[in-house]
């Protein structure tokens, strides 16, 4: 009998192990000590042309910032973001939305069934025309809200840059100041390795293309779509967003081929833009082996890095969630550990503590395990030829056709006689090559509504102090009904309400008197110079104000003090 005991408490007891200590291969991965890892950058060609800075180079920015700068205001509700985005494919568009409410976020501990994280992808590429060039959005923007935390996460590429940027929406809800920031990259690269756009592998269990999740949510909410979402999306959904993160992940390398690949060889690049557009016009014409794709392996083999150049892993492995509960480990796992503090988790992502203190994934679901890269190329890969003709959309290569008079020699000598400064160690740029390429066919040359950053405001940093008003502030109606669009504002001319101190902010305000008549409802509400009050009629601040009015109406009026002079209409 004592026998038989002690067999079953070692049995127990392993079963105990087994069920608990799957976790223990992750539980030494932090996302703390790994965002340390990330930040020691290389010294190559290219991290030295496209830096891992937090915020991105001067004179850049990210797409996301450029469309909302256009748009004057950030769009609140999140259907509104989605819908100025999509406004951008000039013809009607679809977009890549789904939901998760039990995946593997930063923010994964403020998702559920009733509020799942949502996400978008762009999946278009504007329209161009003789006065300005479609908006290349396809795979280069991307949205993950979490409505629990109030925060967006953006992943939007930077044109100038050659480089996604990560960035937050904070505090965004319809009582938030809404405000945009550039975050910790390293924190954001633990995850997206590479600095490139993750998703789950098929199946996408966590995804509600999925039945069970599609049941969790319609029982938490019912059958109303979600922020633009239905309960359920067909598996053609997650199957594209999948494809438009690998998308990333090339373009992401194409830079690197660009740069690295050819080292400090201008005749290199050249070569490789050549034989992109040769191919992206006439793909099954295309001869790998020809005298000049020949030439250009030399060319690489002379410069190539010697560890290759790797393809970042973009997908991380499929984790049912579902299944992960029902299991007998789960069971004895919930049977043996206290129930979760409900507020546990990261409430936004400065909140790296709280994150790490969640129980953690196996080590091969956590995205947080450093992953190897999908290939490594070899200096005899034509994968730059093939990248740079995925970097022009169908229009642009029907422009440069119509150009060139449908004369592929013609292209090719434009492309010989480009100056020398495009083809420098430096970011790879669509539109700076189809403009160029453009003027030496000798044809108008469209402009781009997201290059200039000359009337936009200055990036903020998440580690960028925020502001803390006094107690019975005179500017706190400023903050309650009007940073959200003037203090963070990416458009130069609307961010009047910035500055690091109350003072200075107060002196921003005292220094734009247009304030004062666009709070001047009393005088023209319902007059031809109406849509010139602030905030706007349509926007979430206007009905909170409206309200606050009606308890206390002298709210505009104190709010108009503290700006002197009157604006002429």
């Amino acid at each position: 009998m004592r026998i038989l005991s002690v067999a079953l408490l070692l049995l127990f007891a392993a079963a105990i192990w087994w069920g608990l200590g799957r976790e223990s291969d992750g539980e030494q991965v932090s996302v703390v000590s790994r965002a340390a890892e990330v930040a020691a950058q290389g010294d190559s060609l290219s991290a030295r042309a496209i830096p891992n800075d937090d915020l991105p180079p001067d004179g850049t920015r990210s797409l996301f910032d450029h469309l909302v700068a256009q748009n004057d205001a950030l769009p609140y509700p999140f259907e509104d973001l989605v819908a100025m985005i999509q406004r951008q494919a000039g013809v009607e568009s679809t977009p890549v939305m789904l939901a998760i409410p039990l995946g593997r976020s930063l923010l994964k501990a403020q998702a559920d069934f009733h509020r799942p994280r949502v996400l978008y992808a762009a999946d278009f590429d504007g329209t161009n025309t003789p006065a300005s060039l479609g908006v290349a959005a396809r795979a280069r923007l991307f949205l993950g809200f979490v409505e629990n935390a109030r925060e967006i996460e953006v992943i939007s590429y930077n044109e100038a840059a050659g480089r996604y940027e990560f960035q937050l929406v904070q505090d965004y809800a319809a009582d938030g100041q809404r405000r945009i920031v550039y975050a910790r990259r390293a924190v954001c690269m633990t995850c997206h390795q590479g600095g490139a756009p993750i998703f789950p592998q098929r199946p996408w269990n966590e995804t509600n293309a999925q039945a069970g999740i599609a049941a969790g949510i319609r029982a938490a909410r019912g059958e109303a779509p979600y922020l633009g979402v239905p309960p359920q999306v067909p598996l053609a959904i997650p199957e594209r967003f999948d494809e438009l993160t690998d998308v990333g992940a090339f373009t992401v390398t194409l830079q690197r081929l660009w740069i690295d690949g050819c080292g400090g060889d201008a005749t290199c690049r050249r070569t490789m833009l050549r034989l992109g557009l040769r191919y992206a016009s006439n793909p099954g014409a295309f001869d790998a082996d020809a005298d000049e794709a020949l030439g250009l392996r030399a060319m690489q083999a002379a410069h190539w890095p010697a560890d290759g150049i790797g393809v970042p892993e973009s997908d991380i492995r499929n984790r049912d969630p579902l299944a992960e509960a029902r299991g007998w480990r789960a069971r004895l796992h919930a049977w043996l550990t206290p129930a979760p503090d409900p507020d546990a988790g990261a409430k936004d992502n400065e909140d790296l503590d709280a994150f790490d203190r969640l129980p953690k994934l196996p080590a091969e679901l956590d995205p947080l395990t450093p992953r190897a890269p999908k290939r490594r190329l070899a200096a005899d890969a034509l994968d730059g030829v093939y990248g740079v003709a995925a970097l022009f959309s169908a229009d642009d290569l029907r422009m440069l056709e119509a150009a060139s008079g449908h004369e592929p020699r013609r292209l090719d000598a434009a492309v010989d006689a480009l100056p020398d400064a495009l083809f420098d160690a430096a970011p790879l740029s669509r539109v700076r090559l189809l403009q160029a390429l453009l003027t030496q066919l000798g044809a108008p040359v469209p402009e781009y509504c997201c290059l200039d950053t000359s009337a936009m405001s200055a990036p903020v940093a998440l580690s960028a102090p925020q502001l803390t008003l006094a107690a019975g502030s005179p500017l706190q109606p400023f903050a309650e009904y009007c940073f959200s669009c003037h203090r963070g504002n990416p458009a130069a001319r609307l961010d009047f309400m910035s500055g690091d101190t109350e003072a200075a902010v107060a002196a921003n305000i005292r220094g734009k008197p247009e304030i004062r008549d666009a709070l001047d409802w009393a005088r023209y509400e319902n007059t031809a110079q109406a849509s010139k009050l602030m905030p706007p009629a349509d926007s979430a601040e206007y009905a909170r104000m409206r309200a606050a009015l009606a308890r206390d109406p002298q709210l505009l009026a104190r709010m108009r003090e503290q700006v002197p002079g009157l604006f002429d209409f």
